[in-house]
This record gives C-alpha cells, structure tokens and sequence, in this order.
C-alpha cells in the first residue's frame, strides 16, 4: 500500500481527501506531511486547520502548549521558616531594649510661650515645646 494510499483511507484524513481533487492528491499529501512533522515538534496539544480545494492546508488555531514537565516541581525554601533556630541571635537583651518615645498630645504649659497643642489652637504659634517626650519610667 502506497503512503498516499494509507493516508487517503485513514478515518482522520479521508473527509480531507474528498474534498481536494485527486489531481491535487499528492499537494495535500505533501501538506499532511509538513503538518505533521511541524506537530510533533512544536509542542502544541491540539491544532485547528482548514484546508482548500487545491490541497494547501492553513492553520486557523493552535491550543495550548504540552506542559514542561520540569515546571510541575515542587517548591523548594529559598530561605529557612521564621520559626528556625538560625534566626535566633546573641546580643544582648539589654542592647535590643531601647527608650521609647511617647507622644503627648498635651504637654505642659512651659514659660517662654508656645506650649504645647492646646496654646497652638489658640493662638496659631509655631515657636514652643515640642511634643516627643521621652517616657518616664521611674
């Protein structure tokens, strides 16, 4: 059996053949062939195509892609979990412990003018305490 021959009487290929004269039997041929190979190699899953009365044939959709099977791996840590005891360190408690500063929205009043929020609603003046006290422990 000639390979024309098999390809024509295969139920995939053989509405294709009724549709291209048998004079132009050995184009379609030719075109099944190329669609084929450039099938196997391009990776994709599914093909749409069309072809003519002559025998040329046209691809009109290509689906998606074969998955990589080297992209279905699973996730490796980059850095160790929080809870790892190589984060842990050895400084001192007393060096990671620093003063906080605590905001006062009233301070008090202070000679000199400008004290605190309550004289700036007042009296709109920019010159005064500051409100950053550091917090007394004692």
């Amino acid at each position: 059996m000639t390979p024309m021959r098999a390809l024509r009487a295969n139920p995939h290929f053989a509405h294709l053949f009724e549709r291209v004269h048998p004079l132009c039997w050995p184009i379609l041929w030719w075109s099944l062939n190329r669609l084929l190979d450039w099938y196997e190699s391009s990776g994709y899953e599914e093909v749409l195509y069309e072809t003519n009365c002559w025998g040329f044939i046209r691809i009109a959709y290509c689906g998606d892609r074969k998955p990589d099977p080297s992209a279905c791996r699973p996730y490796v840590l980059e850095r160790p979990r929080w809870d790892d005891a190589c984060w842990a360190t050895n400084v001192p408690v007393c060096i990671l412990t620093t003063t906080t500063l605590r905001l006062d929205p009233n301070p008090p009043m202070r000679s000199g003018g400008g004290g605190g929020l309550r004289s700036l609603r007042r009296s709109r003046q920019t010159e005064g305490a500051s409100a950053l006290t550091p917090h007394n422990t004692s």
